[in-house]
């Protein structure tokens, strides 16, 4: 009777004992943001649930009904961990419709707002001293002729840094990675021009200097091989390139350099790149916004407001304004998931994303618009190959505008510009080399205005030539 009567006070006081314990422990988000629904359930005495290191984590017993797994002598509980932010992450910033739409909001709540991770705006360049920017801005460089500084003299390049990266201070706006870094990488002068050469030149130098995503909100109808060659160099460096898919999709196309409607714009129609879509507050394609089999994502890119020169702030509409969303995206999932590789990052924008217009992948949406929360929300993605018709080539050669009296040239690591020209012919152009892309192993050649055609023809008809081409003008998008 005494063993029966103390085994009954062991069983009682055990199950007290996890009574309270389940009373005191009480996981609690900070005030007014919501815990993230994540966990992970251990059903061994060790837990081991890595997490990052701006994580807290706190092991809940639940109840005896809840047991799974029993040995001959121990009795295991399934442990739930739930993940919450160690710091509090203030805004009060208006959250307008393109934030909103997206579910930036809760994606901030996943305790990733892009820190670590720097985003090459590669633009116009950025206001360096912008209240709603400064904080985040590390260096940059200019790549336009007569500028040393990668400060913005247009407004394109600041408006774009400001739905990459706006700054949380409570005042103004704030962009879809606030914590993320702004690198100003100024290639289109004070008119939003510039040549593809430049942009080149821009795209290797952020690349070798940190950029682990780079934005390009900008675009020609020249399919070029050394902005390729720029973009497959980034690409292999590791770093995620995003581009405005072109805003050549209404009647009023020619106003923004196409010669037909829905013409292909590069860089987005190259594979390694994520051309972006745009869409509206109703989630309806923006009129202006190109389709074609290139186009792999879209985003808010209608009346979006954001930050410009001199403190000030402006509403502008475009693929340009849709692609930093995407950017801003790809930050906040890189900085969640540090080891991932750039194919996996843009492999988790594309399978989370919201699907619009026809079921999958269509030419209007890509894959869908994206979902900041969903993206954070969910860790099961793999790296996957790229749509096989992402990709866009011309049916026709396409007479693009270009810089008088410039060619751009690649040759064998075996010859030099004396061996496919004759010295004649060099001094009657007035051929010198201007500047190079050590990376990808171009020169930029300056010859006399209205010579570039003639002179073109003979290099590709030289031998050691890889390539030569026209240096196509680029604008913004």
């Amino acid at each position: 009777m005494i063993q029966k009567l103390t085994i009954s006070f062991f069983l009682i006081l055990l199950l007290s004992l996890i009574w309270f314990v389940t009373g005191l422990i009480n996981v609690k988000a900070a005030p007014s943001h919501t815990i993230k629904d994540n966990y992970a359930m251990v059903l061994a005495p060790r837990i081991e649930t890595l997490t990052p290191a701006n994580r807290l984590t706190e092991p809940v017993l639940i109840g005896q009904t809840g047991v799974t797994a029993t040995s001959s002598s121990k009795l295991y509980f399934p442990a739930i961990v739930n993940n919450f932010c160690s710091t509090v992450f203030n805004y009060n910033e208006p959250i307008r419709y393109n934030l909103s739409k997206i579910n930036a909001e809760t994606a901030w709540n996943s305790c990733s707002q892009g820190e670590g991770i720097i985003v090459a705006v590669v633009d116009t360049g950025i206001d360096l001293d912008h209240p709603d920017l400064q904080a985040n801005l590390v260096s940059g460089q200019s790549f336009v002729s007569g500028t040393s500084s990668p400060d913005d003299d247009a407004g394109h390049g600041t408006h774009v840094a400001g739905m990459v990266a706006g700054v949380s201070n409570n005042g103004g706006i704030i962009g879809v990675a606030p914590k993320a870094s702004l690198m100003p990488v100024k290639v289109l002068d004070s008119q939003g021009s510039g040549s593809l050469y430049d942009v080149a030149d821009g795209i290797e130098w952020a690349t070798d200097n940190g950029a682990n995503v780079i934005n390009l909100s900008l675009g020609s109808v020249g399919n070029s091989s050394t902005l390729q060659a720029a973009v497959d160099y980034a690409t292999n460096q590791g770093a995620l390139l995003v581009a405005a898919g072109g805003n050549c999709g209404d009647a009023y196309y020619y106003l923004n350099g196409c010669s037909y409607r829905d013409q292909p714009v590069y860089p987005a129609a190259y594979t390694n790149v994520m051309a972006v879509a745009s869409t509206d507050s109703s989630d309806n394609q923006s009129s202006f916004s190109n389709e074609g089999s290139y186009i792999e994502i879209a985003a808010p890119g209608s009346s979006i407001y954001s930050t410009y020169p001199s403190g000030a702030y402006a509403t502008m509409s475009g693929t340009s304004m849709a692609s930093p969303h995407v950017a801003g995206l790809a930050a906040l999932i890189w900085s969640q998931n540090p080891d991932w590789t750039n194919q996996e990052v843009r492999s988790q924008i594309r399978a989370t994303a919201q699907d619009l217009g026809s079921s999958g992948w269509d030419s209007q949406f890509g894959y869908g618009r994206i979902d900041a929360s969903a993206a954070l929300n969910s860790q099961t993605t793999t790296a996957s190959t790229v749509n096989p018709g992402t990709e866009a080539t011309d049916a026709a050669a396409v007479d693009a505008p270009y810089v008088p009296g410039e060619i751009l040239l690649k040759l064998r690591s075996d010859v030099t510009v004396n061996h496919v020209l004759d010295p004649a012919r060099l001094a009657q152009n007035k051929v010198k080399v201007a500047g190079t892309i050590d990376q990808l192993g171009v020169m930029k050649l300056t010859v006399t205005a209205g010579q570039e055609q003639e002179l073109l023809a003979e290099l590709l008809n030289s031998g050691g030539v890889i390539y030569a081409e026209l240096n196509y003008i680029v604008t913004v998008h």
